[in-house]
């Protein structure tokens, strides 16, 4: 964030401004990460008001505070009818400040991990700054590009969705240079109602861009592909498909379950291997190559840039227990594609070795919940999961999936409490064999991975 001061806030947000007109330096809407010289934004919430913090930002070195009308502060303040609102107005009156290029991140799966490995690769080159973790949202994409130090040159900035519409609000705020479509897929459709609605919602990105904008488009997936028509810019792609732009060759995995492939671009060939297991983690890898290499980053520093680059917890996070039980944290959250993918890298890593699948309900499915659950099951049975444990009433589809298509009885279990899924892990692993956790966000299952180191 460019320092200005409380006045130039009150406009920005359309406020009432009192107190001394003193500078701001950066945002914070957590107390606890109030800094000096912070502007601490008072957002309601679900259980606390954030208006009932104030004197403790103060205390911790705030220098003005955001706050909704009619609350009384002891200290410079900018008073609003909606902090949520007036966030959003002042990160688009941040952006218009900005110089950076705004890079775009959205999909059904793997906009995080793709996140973090395009900000590995603009690293390589250019200051970057992106999104923490999954700061998505309403508020996470405001933080994002009010946390972008005043000299970024590129902001890499996660987009989510669960309605159609909210992509195209984001985009109004960080009015992307570039928007990269990993691909589409059913998560969230109970919430969106239709595959319609999916397939329109996830589009947003691409339309938000002008003439001189860039689309980053899946070639691999049908649907993204099919943006290009709605792109008023330059379209470029990726995938293994023969004819993307940026595309990987000759992709196998170590016994790590990581990937190494030739990447190809315009007719250069640089060998790479990631850093993070997955075979699925290759097209999130060249999503990256694409956006660096049109930010003008060398093919071969993407290269390098992706042999190193690590992602957000919960992602794949591999560990080993100290009893030799290998653990894969895959947990942060789950839809069918995504789930598919982590038991397909688990298999792999596992080896001939003995795998057991600790699986969570996957949420927002609405009316196909079930018989995705079941197919997650067929799965399990069909790639030989040795013992399939199902957490949470959704969940058991999963496992009833798995006994009829073939896993033993006795070697499948389904469990409403996720502690006892825990302890079934802890009487049933042996050392050197590989305990994958999966499941939505709700089912918070990385609490049992981490249980375990």
């Amino acid at each position: 964030m460019k320092p200005r001061r409380m006045s130039d806030v009150a406009r920005a947000v359309e406020g009432l401004f009192l107190g001394g007109d003193v500078e701001v330096t950066s945002v914070a809407i957590d107390s606890r990460d109030v800094v000096a010289g912070s502007l601490f934004v008072a957002l309601p919430g679900e259980r606390t008001d954030g208006g009932r913090f104030v004197p403790e930002a103060f205390a911790n070195g705030a220098a003005g505070v955001l706050v909704r009308d009619g609350l009384d502060v002891d200290g410079p303040a900018v008073y609003v009818r909606s902090t949520s609102e007036a966030l959003m107005m002042l990160a688009r009156d941040e952006r218009a400040r900005s110089d950076a290029r705004v890079i775009a991140v959205t999909g059904a799966n793997g906009k995080t991990s793709t996140k973090d490995m395009t900000a590995a690769v603009c690293s390589a080159r250019y200051r970057t700054h992106a999104s923490k973790e999954s700061f998505n949202n309403e508020v996470g994409l405001p933080v994002t590009i009010l946390g972008a130090a005043p000299d970024a040159e590129i902001v890499v900035a996660e987009m989510g969705a669960r309605h159609v519409g909210d992509v195209a609000i984001l985009c109004g705020i960080a009015r992307p240079d570039l928007a990269v479509v990993t691909n589409v897929g059913v998560a969230h459709l109970e919430v969106f109602g239709s595959w319609d609605r999916i397939v329109q919602a996830s589009a947003e990105p691409v339309e938000a861009l002008g003439p001189g904008g860039v689309a980053i488009l899946n070639a691999d997936d049908a649907v993204v592909a099919g943006y290009a028509e709605r792109c008023a810019g330059r379209v470029v792609t990726f995938g293994v498909t023969p004819d993307a732009d940026i595309r990987a060759e000759d992709v196998a995995l170590d016994s790590d379950g990581r990937a190494s492939f030739v990447l190809m671009f315009a007719g250069d060939r640089v060998p790479v291997t990631l850093a993070v297991p997955g075979e699925h983690m290759v097209s999130n890898a060249l999503a990256a190559t694409a956006a660096g290499v049109t930010c003008g980053v060398a093919l071969a520093a993407c290269a390098d840039a992706l042999s190193r680059a690590a992602v957000s917890p919960w992602r794949m996070e591999t560990f080993t227990t100290p009893d030799g039980v290998r653990i894969v944290n895959d947990a942060y959250n789950a839809n069918p594609e995504s789930m598919a993918a982590a038991l397909r890298a688990a298999r792999w890593m596992a080896g001939d070795g003995h795998l057991i699948a600790v699986l969570g309900a996957m949420a927002e499915l609405g009316p196909i919940a079930s018989r995705e659950h079941e197919r997650i099951g067929e799965l399990a049975a069909r790639i030989r999961v040795d013992r399939l444990i199902a957490v949470g009433a959704s969940a058991r589809p999963i496992a009833t999936a798995g006994v009829r298509e073939g896993v033993e009885r006795d070697n499948v279990a389904s469990y409403d409490d996720p502690d006892q899924a825990l302890d079934d892990v802890r009487r049933s692993a042996r050392p050197g064999d590989l305990v994958l956790f999966k499941g939505s966000r709700v089912m918070g299952l990385e609490r049992l991975a981490e249980a375990l180191r």
